[in-house]
């Protein structure tokens, strides 16, 4: 790539739109302390996990390795809880007090920066995760409970359910410890989803020689449904992201390969009156029913026919939105 700094510029300013339209969803405010720092470690990890050394990593950062140690170290654990994130430890804090003043606070974090925990609790407040009643010293805060959040345990419940099922479907075999890893939810909450999972018979569990591993031969949101959205939409992303990424190592097949990993955006231009705008307005339904009937054969097939122990997936995706649009002589000036 001759310009990737063009990109990645591109890349993150549509991503922040996407997180952006995501936390207000449904006329919520989903909580956003903390990502910024979270993609600094995912971001510092991912980097490390390629090989890169932490002075580059620094130095990629626009830091000087020290100062980029330093950052690592506060935002990984607090000083005062360690082995935890300090926002972690102040939510927890407030969490476990029916109300907390904002002095008890800073006395607790007392070895912490003053700044990063009054940054803290603003964060938690500004996110509608705290309530605040007073300012200052005199301010107290205590949590924002789950149905004043309008969140019901149930459907949060489910969403786990199916985020599981989609790890163990898409990077199965996994073991416990590896579906934490890929989900990034709490052991408790992954070991209640994989047993209602494996009950309802859509994970299998397979005890091995020194460990137990979960696999999924399938992994289905029903269109329409308000279940498992969030899954849903993951797994698109996913998959278009783990297209980009393979094209950009693969680079341009040779002339004459089938080209079997990329993606191509058509914009189809129609309007009211217009013979094929139905058609166009159509793809996405017409595609969805093609590939649909392409997977039920290969099912069938593949009952009467057992795949092989090594086998390919291909994974396909489908996005299609409408805009309105005026044309140049139209347009206001």
């Amino acid at each position: 790539m001759n310009n990737p700094q063009l990109l990645i510029d591109a890349i993150v300013q549509q991503t922040m739109v996407f997180i952006a339209q995501l936390a207000t969803a449904g006329g919520l405010r989903a909580p956003l302390a903390g990502v910024a720092n979270k993609v600094f470690n995912d971001l510092s990890d991912e980097l490390s996990r390629q090989g890169v050394k932490k002075k580059v990593i620094a130095d990629m950062f626009g830091m000087a390795l020290r100062t980029y140690h330093r950052r690592s170290q506060e935002l990984r654990v607090s000083a005062t809880e360690g082995g935890t994130t300090l926002w972690e430890a102040v939510y927890t804090l407030i969490q476990e007090r029916e109300r907390v003043s904002a002095v008890d606070v800073l006395e607790r974090f007392r070895h912490d920066d003053v700044e990063m925990v009054t940054g803290i609790l603003s964060d938690l407040v500004s996110s509608g995760l705290v309530y605040r009643a007073g300012r200052g010293n005199l301010a107290t805060y205590k949590i924002v409970e789950q149905e004043e959040l309008n969140l019901s345990a149930e459907s949060s419940l489910e969403a786990h359910n199916y985020l599981v099922w989609l790890a163990v479907y898409r990077d199965g075999p996994l073991t416990g410890a590896g579906v934490e890893a890929a989900t990034r939810l709490s052991p408790k909450l992954c070991d209640a989803a994989l047993s209602e999972l494996v009950e309802q018979g859509r994970v299998r569990r397979t005890p091995r020689a020194d460990h137990i591993e979960f696999e999924s031969e399938s992994f289905d949101v029903p269109l329409g449904s308000t279940q498992g959205w969030e899954a849903a939409v993951l797994d698109h992303f996913k998959a278009m992201i783990s297209a980009i990424i393979r094209k950009l190592q693969a680079g341009p097949p040779a002339h004459g390969q089938v080209d079997v990993v990329g993606g191509s955006t058509w914009s189809l231009d129609v309007w009211p009156g217009h013979p094929l705008e139905q058609e166009a307005r159509g793809t996405l339904t017409r595609l969805r029913q093609d590939i649909e009937g392409l997977r039920e054969r290969i099912d069938h097939h593949n009952v009467q026919h057992p795949p092989p122990p090594e086998f390919e997936r291909v994974i396909a995706y489908l996005g299609q939105y409408v805009q309105s649009e005026l044309t140049p002589s139209t347009e206001t000036r």
